[in-house]
């Protein structure tokens, strides 16, 4: 499978310990990005239900006492993803609980041409933790909310549990901390920008996919001065089979890189600190106009001259843009 194969869904890891309000936040994030609900919990109650083969087998094995293996819920996970083929992407609710099923749900991901977006962690101090879930006990009865050590084991195996899965997506620059504390309005607007930022990295990664794969050069592009006649006709004849990929990556280039990331206030600082290192090569982007595109420019290794050079004509200063120009036809005559 190539990156271009990939199909880019929003898919979504979404944990927190028991009193981090992640029952209503999630239920939120479906509503607002359209994304089908993954609760493992749902999806086996479901196949059981349903007298599904999975389902049937996994009722026989609880029936003996035993526990449902991670093979049957991968499987069930994997039938929920091939009955939603056309979904905007998945939120899933409390899985993967170990690396071994982090690692079999990215396999069944790669499978269906998608993959892991971001993991969010609602992260609240214990104390908070234990107050709230406390304060919940007295309306919802359950014996496991009102016992102070059970709630102080509950959150403990939680964290022990996810921390080996925060280093795994950690290691693939996909956690993603949010701070649980505040209003339920305040704490819902930290997890939009959150998941804002994993879109706009998502863009950026597709974006690199995709031009990585075009194999660009300075060729494959209309040159700068529209009366070089000889540029035309020097041009690769093999580029007019990838015409249509090629608008893509510059209408990628256009919207989510100029018009996208440079106006998103919430995460603009925290996509330049990684964009910023991949910035478009120095020798074609000036001074004079590093001041003003650096801040908000493409990838280093992904754009490749010509592809800076498309971004500097519709950003840069005419000035600057028509010394570039003149340096670059006078090096062909010299020639």
């Amino acid at each position: 499978m190539t990156t271009l194969d990939i199909y880019p869904m929003l898919n979504l890891i979404l944990f927190g310990p028991p009193g981090s309000g992640k029952g209503t936040q999630s239920q939120y994030l479906v509503s607002k990005y359209n994304l089908i609900h993954l609760s493992t919990g749902d999806i086996l109650r479901s196949e059981i239900q349903n007298n599904t083969p999975l389902g049937n087998e996994a009722q026989q094995i609880m029936n003996s006492g035993g526990l449902v293996g991670d093979d049957i819920v991968i499987k069930m996970i994997e039938n929920k993803i091939d009955e939603n083929t056309n979904a905007n992407g998945f939120i899933f609710d409390g899985f993967p609980r170990t690396i071994t099923q982090a690692e079999a749900l990215d396999d069944v991901l790669q499978k269906k041409r998608t993959y892991i977006s971001g993991m969010i962690a609602l992260e609240v101090p214990n104390d908070i933790l234990i107050e709230r879930i406390l304060l919940r006990g007295k309306d919802s009865g359950r014996p496991d909310d009102q016992n102070y050590e059970i709630i102080r084991n509950r959150i403990y195996e939680y964290n022990s549990k996810t921390l080996p899965l925060k280093n795994y997506y950690a290691a693939q620059h996909k956690f993603h901390a949010v701070k649980g504390v505040g209003s339920i309005n305040s704490i819902t607007n930290n997890l939009i920008n959150t998941v804002q930022f994993i879109q706009n990295e998502q863009e950026l990664t597709q974006l690199e996919n995709e031009i990585e794969n075009l194999n660009l050069t300075v060729k494959d592009f209309e040159p700068l001065n529209s009366n070089s006649n000889h540029k035309k006709q020097n041009k690769p004849t093999a580029v007019k089979t990838k015409k249509a990929l090629k608008k893509t990556a510059q209408k990628l280039i256009k919207k989510a890189v100029v018009k996208k990331i440079a106006s998103k206030k919430a995460v603009k600082k925290e996509v330049a600190k990684k964009v910023v290192k991949k910035i478009a090569p120095k020798k074609v982007l000036k001074k004079a106009v590093a001041k003003k595109v650096v801040k908000k420019i493409a990838p280093k290794k992904v754009l490749k001259k010509a592809v800076a050079k498309r971004v500097v004509k519709k950003i840069a200063p005419k000035k600057v843009l028509k010394k570039a120009v003149a340096k670059k036809i006078t090096k062909k005559k010299n020639r």
